[in-house]
């Protein structure tokens, strides 16, 4: 069964989004909103225009954001000296300013891709060489959907289970 799916197979029609000119916080939360469905889901595409039509621009992941919080709010240096009463207030305020800043900085603009006709193995592969737990699939410059870590497992150990 392995070689016989494909990408289009186990990838998910349904995933979050933004434009390219939208704020990391317009990004994280579309990425919350996606969660509610799909709590498993690690990644926002990116749109823009180009030529008339709406192409990928890239990505912003959990990571993404978890690697902006940390620059700009963990590491502020008021939050070191803020008393315990005044922390709540300087977290806020340092999220806020992090968070309201332009997309672009924290784009991850190599998304790995697939074909929709790709078969298990190549997903595998992929997500190993690239070190991701996602992939955006694409057929002649046009998001068809996604397919995470979570989907591409779900399919091997059904199949790995069944051969026990």
């Amino acid at each position: 069964m392995l070689f016989r799916k494909r990408a289009w197979d186990i990838m998910r029609d349904e995933f979050a989004t933004v434009d390219e000119e939208a704020s990391l916080a317009e990004a994280v939360r579309a990425l919350r909103e996606s969660q509610i469905k799909s709590p498993e889901n690690n990644i926002v595409l990116v749109m823009g225009k180009s030529g008339g039509k709406e192409v990928l621009k890239g990505a912003v992941s959990v990571w993404t954001v978890l690697a902006a919080l940390d620059e700009k709010v963990l590491r502020d240096p008021e939050l070191k000296v803020a008393r315990e009463s005044d922390f709540d207030k300087a977290f806020a305020r340092a999220s806020a300013v992090c968070t309201h800043t332009a997309l672009a900085p924290h784009l991850e603009p190599d998304v790995p891709s697939l074909k929709p006709t790709d078969p298990l193995p190549v997903v595998l592969d992929l997500f190993m060489r690239r070190k991701r737990g996602w992939a955006v699939v694409q057929e002649n410059g046009k998001v068809l959907g996604v397919v995470l870590v979570a989907d591409l497992y779900r399919e091997l150990s059904a199949d790995i289970t069944a051969a026990l």
